[in-house]
């Protein structure tokens, strides 16, 4: 559809559809204060019904008030009013006003429905299930509480429960709309596709003037990959209801897969110029404008999009990605986009969250690496750490980028000039007082920079496929892989190193990283809601293919995407043997390239393995090597930020051991002893055992079972 046409029927149907002048009882929707002084509490009730049949709840609630101003003892109006305080989350408002319902009506099924549902969204499941089933003892053929059952159902994850329920429910019902959609996604969430589209089917043949009817059948078709049916179908709920956004959105994601990257713009700023703030039309607008080539647009729509959003966590990884794939590292530009991740770091810091801190400091860092907020503020972390090298190496890169103060009037210099020199003298004694206490390092005496060395331990491919599903931000998994790549890099070298792809499937990916000779690879999929977000990650071996291991990761509340991915980042982490390689030797002592800034510790013991003789394990994590490439053992006695000694023993008779042969980490201190490596070391370095078996997290450190976006699509359903 070309551009043109496309914005005439959006517009089209916006107007055919819109009953902004519908009249109810003789009076507009948008009557005067003065008029509406003169209806009675059932005509501003019905005006109150036309809003909430438009999914207006603030309107409709403004006039359920008014004629309960009319008529304080108007049940009715009370009992909508608690549904349109469930709609826009009160929950505890809702309870409130169906109390006041029965109060003047007495007991009703709808009232302890309700009552219910908003339970459930405030986590009172139990309190739930009792109403629901007190219902059903009451009034055995009630449909709501047979529902409410089977979203109690989905929540603990038992979708042939639920199934089971919304069945019995058509059997009371059999043209019951949301009885018949929410089998068709029960069905297509449990495989049942022939099933499902026999729901939505009888769905579009009894209901063909429901704008949902059509929105649902778009949104299967969409996951079975039948885009142009999708997109017919999409537009027939618009034309159903013209002012129906979640099927634009849905529309603007279907074009996104197909490729139709103006269509998506189009959509996008139809939906903008209806309501400015629909963050999920900015952020579309910025993928679909990247894709086209249109950086700078892109750039400057997510801008305007986080201006109206800042906590948009997805659409500012999305915008912080492109930042540093299409601007200059000169470009002016990036120290005010450097500072959120500045004053976000400050904040965490005062909360004493180290995880989080050193995240935001990092991130403004790669944005802007001469912002000296940050890189101050990251060299005191490392400073408070012990990690005075790289303290170091943060000061010396903070002088380098910053120019001597020139005092322009010697005999009566400013206040400010006067503070930019005492800043200036004081960070060149600092760097010059590190220096002097640093003159007889590890570094020095085995004549080495470590900053210089390439410390990659592991190299993993991250493998995601394009998931259309309408969720708030499509190519979350992309965005998602891409950001856990930058989290990777550690704080002076890298350890874990990945490289990010869009692939089909697992054949694919397995290809992919077998013809690279990479030691694994993960195929990372998302899932979200507007209050949550799920990452699961699967790790197979690159050599065989075969799973070694799978995480899934859910995260709600605040910064919940940067949390999930610092969760995955960890478990990652977690699984990953640690491996170091000699560097030097003089006689029987050894220079290593692992230290301090990766957990390592006096005391700890290394097997020396020949160059190139570890291979991953054909099943499960781990390395494996025979005996007879196995040539010693070293312990380590003394260690640097970036580099250790150790002691070369247990060779045999013949002493084989050289330079870059390698080494597996197989024994630790034990926990508790003065030798324990820092929390910074933990958080950004491989730490796993190589003798223990890790076992499969389930919903991280959270037991929570979730089903994907699947319970909000049916909660929406009226």
């Amino acid at each position: 559809m070309k551009k043109n046409n496309l914005a005439v029927l959006c517009v089209s149907i916006a107007l055919l559809s819109s009953n902004v002048f519908a009249q109810v009882n003789g009076f507009s929707k948008t009557t005067a204060f003065e008029q509406n002084s003169k209806l009675s509490a059932s005509q501003l009730y019905q005006i109150g019904m036309d809003f909430y049949s438009d999914k207006n709840w603030w309107q409709a609630s403004e006039k359920f008030q008014e004629a309960l101003q009319k008529n304080n003892a108007f049940a009715d109006a009370w009992y909508m009013l608690a549904k349109c305080s469930y709609e826009m989350n009160q929950f505890d408002l809702c309870t409130e006003y169906v109390s006041k319902a029965q109060h003047y009506a007495g007991e009703k099924p709808e009232y302890l429905n309700l009552t219910a549902f908003s339970y459930i969204s405030t986590g009172k499941i139990k309190e739930a299930e009792l109403l629901f089933n007190t219902v059903l003892k009451k009034y055995p053929n009630d449909i709501e509480a047979r529902f409410g059952l089977a979203e109690l159902d989905l929540f603990n994850g038992k979708l042939s429960g639920a199934e089971a329920l919304y069945k019995d429910a058509l059997k009371r019902q059999s043209s019951n709309v949301k009885a018949l959609l929410s089998l068709a996604l029960v069905s297509t969430e449990l495989g049942k596709h022939d099933l499902a589209r026999n729901y939505i089917n009888k769905a579009l043949q009894s209901h063909a003037n429901n704008e949902e009817v059509y929105y649902i059948a778009s949104y299967l078709s969409a996951m079975r990959g039948d885009y142009s049916d999708a997109e017919r179908k999409a537009l027939m709920a618009v034309q159903v209801n013209g002012n129906y956004d979640s099927a634009y959105e849905l529309l603007g994601t279907i074009y996104y897969a197909q490729k139709r990257y103006q269509d998506v713009i189009d959509i996008a700023d139809f939906r903008i110029s209806r309501n400015r703030d629909l963050t999920q039309a900015w952020f579309m607008k910025g993928l679909a404008q990247e894709k086209l080539g249109q950086f700078e647009d892109s750039l400057s729509t997510w801008e305007t999009g986080l201006e109206i959003d800042p906590t948009d966590e997805i659409m500012r990884a999305a915008f912080e990605l492109s930042i540093l794939s299409h601007t200059r590292i000169e470009d002016p530009r990036r120290k005010a986009w450097a500072m959120y991740h500045v004053r976000k770091g400050q904040e965490y810091q005062k909360k004493y969250l180290g995880p989080q801190v050193r995240y935001e400091y990092q991130t403004a860092l790669k944005i802007n690496p001469k912002n000296k907020t940050a890189r101050s503020a990251f060299a005191e972390l490392l400073y408070n750490d012990g990690f005075n090298e790289n303290y170091l190496e943060q000061l010396k890169f903070v002088k380098e980028n910053t120019p001597e103060p020139v005092i322009k009037n010697k005999d009566k210099p400013t206040d400010a000039e006067v503070n930019r020199q005492i800043r200036y003298i004081r960070l060149s004694d600092t760097v010059e007082g590190f220096e002097s206490l640093m003159s007889n390092t590890m570094a020095q005496r085995w004549d080495i920079n470590p900053f210089y060395l390439d410390k990659t331990r592991w190299n993993i491919g991250i493998y995601y496929m394009e998931k259309i599903e309408p969720m708030y931000h499509c190519d979350i998994a992309r965005i998602a892989s891409n950001t856990l790549r930058l989290m990777f890099q550690g704080i002076a070298s890298t350890n874990v190193r990945l490289y990010p792809e869009e692939v089909s499937g697992y054949a694919d990916a397995y290809k992919k990283a077998h013809d690279k000779k990479l030691d694994y690879f993960i195929i990372l999929t998302g899932d979200e809601t507007d209050r949550d977000v799920k990452i699961d990650a699967v790790v197979y071996s690159g050599r065989t293919g075969t799973k070694a291991q799978s995480f899934s990761i859910y995260r709600t509340g605040n910064d919940r995407f940067s949390n999930a991915l610092l969760r995955l980042r960890k478990d990652i982490l977690e699984i990953l043997p640690v491996r170091a390689r000699i560097l030097n030797r003089n006689l029987n002592e050894m220079l290593i390239d692992i230290g301090k800034s990766e957990g390592m510790v006096k005391g700890a013991e290394f097997a020396v393995v020949r160059k190139g003789a570890m291979k991953t394990s054909d099943n499960g994590v781990g390395l494996v090597y025979t005996d007879k490439d196995m040539l010693g053992k070293v312990t380590v006695t003394k260690t640097s930020e970036e580099i250790s000694e150790g002691i070369l023993s247990d060779t045999g008779f013949y002493d084989r051991v050289n330079s870059n042969d390698e080494l597996i980490l197989i024994k630790m201190p034990e926990k508790g002893s003065k030798n324990s490596p820092s929390e910074t070391a933990l958080d950004t370095a491989p730490q796993g055992d190589q003798q223990k078996k890790v076992s499969p997290l389930k919903g991280a450190d959270l037991e929570i079972s979730r089903t994907p976006s699947l319970i909000k699509m049916i909660k929406e359903l009226n």
